[in-house]
């Protein structure tokens, strides 16, 4: 060092030495098939190849702007579905919870019509002096009768309706349609020949009973076609009695005639 400046030292070992002719003519050149054009083409076409990737991939300079935003758009999404998820959830318990007192009304209300046909059952049957009770079995389908002819001899009471003679049945029948009618709303009631088998009494009170019921129903309408006599019935300003002639012997039938009976 002198006056402040530093004096460096450099020896021979430190210079690396110039190439000689050997050297270089030691160098072989690596030889190609294919010439430059060929290499920048395929440089052009991988990085042509890298831009439509990253087009399809929505890469280039604004990707975490669209990529936040599919983000936020996917995120809005998903929780309108778990709304609208939740909603479905809450109307299906409110429908569960709706059908389940709906039936417990229903099996009440059925309950009511099976002992209210039951009651007008027997009450019918009261009427000639018997009594019956019926049996419904929702989960069989099933109907099952018990009669009994004197309703103060309970060693008259039969299950077998076949074990009843002709004027019972048809007096059991009667009373059976007639209390399963007065819990049905149909407009119009129609019976045939539902007398045909009746003893005179027996008769009397059906036809009692039949109009009896009918007055009562004003808002339905009661036809009754019997062969038999119906002079007995009590007049009425809501009872006609349509007759028709006897047929002639031909099998012709005369003329309809009406009689009102005011």
């Amino acid at each position: 060092r002198d006056g402040g400046k530093d004096d460096t030292v450099v020896t021979d070992e430190m210079v690396s030495p110039e190439p000689t002719g050997a050297d270089l003519s030691s160098i072989e050149p690596v030889r190609v098939d294919k010439g430059a054009d060929y290499y920048e083409g395929k440089i052009k076409k991988a990085q042509s190849t890298l831009d439509r990737e990253k087009q399809k991939q929505n890469i280039g300079d604004k990707a975490k702007e669209v990529a936040y935003r599919h983000y936020i758009n996917a995120r809005n999404k998903l929780k309108g579905q778990k709304n609208q998820l939740l909603a479905i959830e809450e109307n299906a318990k409110s429908l569960t919870k709706d059908i389940s007192s709906r039936k417990k009304l229903w099996m009440k209300f059925r309950k009511h019509l099976v002992n209210a046909t039951g009651e007008s059952f027997d009450n019918i049957l009261q009427l000639k002096g018997s009594s019956g009770n019926l049996g419904f079995d929702h989960e069989a389908k099933t109907l099952d009768l018990v009669v009994q002819k004197d309703n103060a001899d309970e060693g008259s009471q039969t299950k077998d309706v076949k074990a009843l003679s002709g004027g019972e049945k048809s007096f059991t029948t009667l009373a059976l349609l007639l209390a399963l009618g007065e819990r049905l709303e149909t407009p119009f009631r129609v019976m045939d020949e539902f007398d045909v088998f009746l003893d005179p009494v027996s008769r009397k009170i059906a036809l009692d009973t039949l109009v009896k019921i009918a007055t009562t129903m004003e808002h339905r309408q009661f036809i009754f076609i019997t062969p038999q006599d119906l002079s007995s019935l009590t007049q009425s300003n809501k009872l006609k009695i349509f007759k028709m002639r006897p047929p002639k012997r031909n099998g012709t039938a005369e003329a309809l005639t009406q009689t009102i009976i005011e």
